[in-house]
């Protein structure tokens, strides 16, 4: 009896391995298509954060003022231009590969960057192309991959530009309040299709040493404008925001200005600031010791000085000085072509020039400012 008892509970024994063998296999099976999900959403957000960190590095690249090489860094070689500046030459590209704690990039000046085919480490590749439709607006396409080669993700967005100057000054200087002159501060706009107004105040003008030259045929003291009440209307925010489109404090933090500490004489900072920068905040004031050209025709700046003028070496400014103090004091005599703002009241002493330049003031329009993605643009493929 006890042998035909073992004999039936064989089979029994037998049959349940077989079904714990079954349920082991099973588990097995579930863990290893665990796995597989697991790597496979591994190298989708791999794909998706890397696609995600090109659209961000090409929009920090393009508020980059500075001059790039092929390898996405500050050159100084005198062919190297700013990503922005090629960006209006024809569609760029560019691709990074990560390294170490950051990027590997490729940025060549037209045709093919870096192929990613082999990479090994998370990359991504960037085109920026000109909108025809649209003048200052791009089409940015990034497209990210992880570890795993074939797998990528496509992320398109629009950027477009917000200018640092929105309103081109109508007068040679324009002044919120009262306007005082003493010494022969001169000012000319001899530009019949941008009107000819020299001065444009809020308050009164006085200055019998002041010298106004307009269009052939205009009286001098036709050209001033005084005591113009849409102007002395205007809080200083309010002058600011219909020159800029943007309070004092969004226009300082957008990422293509740059500021300097100017409380005392910051000649080289400043001539080194502006090679690479159009905007420029001066805090402290604008102090100038020595002889200085500061923008070009071609590149010129826009200087917001929180502080007074002191001018005590001949200096040449190409572009906008919109000044928040009421002092300019100039002893040997600057020039600035474009136009000088000055939100407050004025009080200038010296020999200065101010020439009203459309042309240049239209330039520096185009040319400052800073990119920013277009609202509802983002677009996931």
């Amino acid at each position: 009896m006890k042998a035909q008892r073992g004999a039936a509970a064989l089979p029994v024994t037998l049959m349940l391995a077989f079904a714990v063998l079954l349920a082991v296999a099973f588990a097995n099976r579930s863990v290893l298509l665990q796995v597989r999900s697991s790597v496979h959403q591994l190298h989708t957000a791999q794909a998706q954060e890397a696609a995600q960190a090109g659209l961000a590095w090409a929009l920090a690249l393009l508020n980059r003022t500075a001059p790039i090489g092929e390898d996405c860094r500050t050159s100084e070689s005198a062919s190297a231009m700013a990503w922005h500046d090629q960006a209006r030459l024809g569609p760029l590209q560019a691709s990074c590969i990560a390294e170490g704690a950051g990027w590997v990039c490729h940025c060549p000046r037209s045709g093919e960057p870096r192929s990613l085919q082999h990479a090994s480490a998370p990359a991504f590749r960037v085109q920026l192309t000109a909108d025809p439709a649209q003048p200052e607006r791009w089409q940015l396409v990034s497209v990210g991959q992880g570890t795993e080669a074939g797998r990528s993700i496509e992320l398109r967005q629009r950027i477009g530009r917000v200018p640092g100057l929105d309103t081109l000054p109508a007068a040679a200087l324009s002044v919120r309040g009262h306007a005082s002159f003493t010494g022969d501060f001169t000012l000319t706009h001899t530009e019949a299709a941008s009107g000819g107004v020299t001065l444009h105040a809020g308050g009164s003008v006085q200055g019998a040493s002041l010298r106004a030259v307009s269009t052939p045929g205009t009286p001098s003291r036709a050209s001033i404008l005084s005591h113009e009440a849409g102007l002395a209307g205007l809080s200083a925010h309010g002058l600011h925001a219909s020159v800029f489109r943007m309070s004092p404090t969004n226009w300082r933090e957008q990422p293509g200005a740059t500021t300097l500490n100017c409380h005392s004489a910051c000649d080289a900072a400043l001539a080194a600031s502006a090679r690479h920068h159009t905007l420029i905040a001066l805090d402290g004031g604008l102090r100038i010791t020595t002889p200085l050209t500061l923008g070009s025709p071609q590149q010129p700046v826009l200087l917001v000085v929180n502080g007074p003028v002191e001018l005590n070496a001949a200096v040449t400014l190409h572009g906008l000085v919109y000044l928040r103090h009421t002092r300019w004091a100039d002893s040997p005599g600057a020039t600035v072509r474009g136009a000088v703002i000055a939100e407050n009241d004025l009080q200038a002493d010296g020999p200065t020039v101010i020439h009203h330049d459309a042309a240049l003031l239209r330039t520096l329009r185009e040319r400052s400012g800073t990119f920013a993605p277009v609202a509802g643009s983002w677009r996931d493929l």
